[in-house]
C-alpha cells in the first residue's frame, strides 16, 4: 500500500504543479505557477506549436494538451514504483529533487512578464490557444 501511495504522489504531484496549480485561487486572488513542472508539461504544446502550429482545430492539440502531461505523470508513477528498489542514497536524491522542483513557484502574473514569458509553460501555451 505504501508503494502505491508513493507512486501516486510521484505521479500526481507534477501533474498538479504543472497543469492545475494556476487554476487554483489562493487568498487575495493570487494564482501560482510551478515553473519547472509547467515547462515540462508545456513542452508537448510547444513542440506542436513549433512544428505544425497550435490552433483550436488542430488534431494534435489533444495529443499535446492531454496525452503529454499524462505521459509525464505515467513516467513519474513508474519512477515512484521503482523507488523502493533503488539504493537509499538514490531514493533520497529523487525525493529531494521532487521537493526542490516544487519550490520553483512564482505568481502567474510574474510568469507572464518578460523574460519568463518566453518559456513554454503549459498555462501560457494553453492560454494562447483559447
Amino acid at each position: 500500500m505504501r508503494r502505491l501511495s508513493v507512486s501516486l504522489l510521484f505521479c500526481l504531484w507534477p501533474l498538479f504543479g504543472g497543469v492545475f496549480l494556476p487554476y487554483v485561487p489562493f487568498p487575495g486572488d493570487l494564482r501560482l505557477l510551478n515553473f519547472f513542472w509547467s515547462v515540462v508539461c508545456g513542452l508537448g504544446l510547444w513542440i506542436v506549436d513549433e512544428t505544425v502550429g497550435l490552433s483550436i482545430v488542430s488534431p494534435l492539440l489533444v495529443l499535446a494538451a492531454l496525452v503529454w502531461p499524462i505521459a509525464v505523470s505515467g513516467a513519474m508513477f513508474l519512477l515512484g514504483w521503482k523507488l523502493r528498489q533503488m539504493s537509499s542514497r538514490m531514493r533520497l536524491v529523487l525525493i529531494c529533487t521532487l521537493l526542490a522542483s516544487s519550490l520553483l513557484i512564482v505568481s502567474v502574473h510574474a510568469a507572464l512578464q518578460p523574460p519568463m514569458s518566453d518559456l513554454p509553460t503549459y498555462y501560457r501555451q494553453l492560454a494562447a490557444i483559447w
